[in-house]
């Protein structure tokens, strides 16, 4: 068993957020890590502080709630998606992270998590991310 890193929860554990007034954000009271699966595991740690705006879902409530099941997936991809911008990852893994991450917690169908992943994947071309 690996060791938990102090002052982070387990991916799994409950998530502890502030909501904006507005709704239209949150920031993370307690920051979170996540395991990668694989030949070379690894660990993203999501700092205390982050905010997200949950799934970014261009009003498509029916396919996946702003803040609905698999929230912490959609905060790590968030996350993941600023160490793109920042050059320390390429987007295609943060949406193969985020992929894995919704399979991994079966926050939903591996069908609809696909279908969410396509999602991103398709976004990310046309925004011109790699």
């Amino acid at each position: 068993m690996k060791a938990k890193p102090k002052g982070l929860a387990r991916f799994t554990e409950p998530i502890r957020a502030e909501f904006s007034n507005d709704g239209k954000s949150l920031t993370l009271l307690q920051g979170f890590y996540y395991y990668r699966k694989g030949a070379q595991e690894s660990r993203v740690e999501v700092p205390a502080r982050f905010s997200s705006d949950g799934f970014s879902n261009f009003g498509l409530h029916f396919i996946v709630k702003r803040y609905g099941r698999g929230l912490k997936c959609a905060i790590l991809h968030d996350y993941l998606c600023e160490q793109a911008h920042a050059g320390k990852i390429s987007r295609k893994e943060c949406d193969e992270i985020f992929l894995e991450a919704m399979l991994e917690t079966r926050s939903f169908s591996p069908f609809k998590a696909r279908v969410i992943y396509l999602g991103v994947r398709i976004y990310a071309k046309c925004k011109g991310y790699k």
